[in-house]
C-alpha cells in the first residue's frame, strides 16, 4: 500500500502505473479510494489511474490542524500530491464535492489540467444543505450520511449496491464527514467558472436530487472551454457504483472528442 507525504500529512494512494495518460480520481464526501472499486480496472485500459484518500479519509492521516473544511485546501493537497510524483499534466475526475475540487484545480492550474471530469458534481450547490441540516448532521454525522447516501441512490439501483455505498461512510471519522458537508455547502464558483478554458465534462445520474442534473448541465454551459454534459439513466448520486457499465459508456462518450488533449500527456 503506497503512501506519500504532502505538507506533513501522510496520504494513502493507489497507482495503476502505466505509460498511458495520468488520470487522478478524487472521491466524494465521507468516502475514500474504495468508492472507485468498480471503475479502476476499466479506466486503467486507457489511463494511468491514480486514486487518493483525501486528508483524514480512509487510510490517510488527519492534518495536525484537524479536519479540512474547504474544497480549495483539498485541491492544493491533490495538486501537491501529483507534483510530488513528478506528473506535470493530467486529467482529474472528482465525484460529488470533489467535482468542486476538480474545478479549483482547473482554475488554479490550467496549464496542468488536461480535463476536469465531474461525476454528479457542479460549480455550485442547490442550497439543499443549510444551517438546519448542519444541526441535524452534527448529532451523528455517520448515521446522517448513511441514511442520506441510501436516499440519493436511484430507486432502480440494486439493494446490494446501495448497501456497499452505505458501508463506505461508516469508515469515515464523524468530524471529517461533518466538515466535508460544510465544505461542499459553501461551494459557489459561478462567477469564476467562465474563466475555465480547460475541457469540462459532467457525468450525472438522472435520479440525483442532492446535486440535480440541472446543476451539472449549467456548469458545462458556464465554462469558456470545451464542455460536455452526459446524463446517466437509471443512476442516482453514485453512478460509478450504482451502474458501472452505464457509467463507463458515458465516460467514453464524453472523452471521445479529447483525442489531441490525451496525446499531449502521454508519458515518454
Amino acid at each position: 500500500m503506497p503512501y506519500t507525504n504532502v505538507d506533513g500529512v501522510r496520504l494513502y494512494y493507489e497507482d495503476l502505473f502505466s505509460e498511458a495518460p495520468p488520470l487522478l480520481l478524487i472521491h466524494g464526501a465521507a468516502q475514500d479510494t474504495l468508492s472507485w472499486r468498480f471503475n479502476t480496472e476499466y479506466l486503467s485500459r486507457a489511463f494511468r489511474v491514480l486514486a487518493i484518500d483525501l486528508p483524514g479519509h480512509g487510510k490517510s492521516q488527519l492534518p495536525s490542524g484537524g479536519a479540512v473544511d474547504d474544497l480549495a485546501t483539498y485541491a492544493e493537497y491533490a495538486e501537491r500530491f501529483m507534483s510530488g510524483l513528478g506528473i506535470s499534466r493530467y486529467l482529474v475526475m472528482g465525484h460529488s464535492m470533489a467535482g468542486g475540487i476538480a474545478m479549483y484545480l482547473a482554475l488554479r492550474h490550467p496549464e496542468r489540467i488536461v480535463a476536469a471530469i465531474l461525476v454528479d458534481g457542479a460549480c455550485y450547490t442547490s442550497g439543499t444543505y443549510g444551517e438546519e441540516t448542519f444541526e441535524l448532521v452534527s448529532i451523528n454525522p455517520t448515521d446522517w450520511f448513511e441514511v442520506n447516501f441510501r436516499t440519493i441512490c436511484s430507486p432502480q439501483t440494486a439493494q446490494e449496491r446501495v448497501e456497499e455505498i452505505a458501508f463506505d461512510v461508516r469508515r469515515c471519522a464523524p468530524e471529517v464527514a461533518m466538515n466535508d458537508i460544510r465544505a461542499y455547502a459553501a461551494l459557489d464558483l459561478r462567477e469564476r467558472t467562465p474563466d475555465i478554458r480547460t475541457p469540462v465534462v459532467a457525468l450525472h445520474g438522472e435520479h440525483d436530487w442532492s446535486i440535480p442534473p440541472e446543476l451539472g448541465k449549467k456548469t458545462t454551459e458556464l465554462v469558456a472551454g470545451p464542455s460536455r454534459f452526459v446524463p446517466i439513466k437509471g443512476a442516482g448520486h453514485f453512478p460509478h457504483t450504482e451502474a458501472p457499465e452505464s457509467f463507463h459508456r458515458a465516460f467514453q462518450e464524453a472523452l471521445d472528442g479529447l483525442g489531441a488533449e490525451l496525446e499531449s500527456v502521454r508519458q515518454p
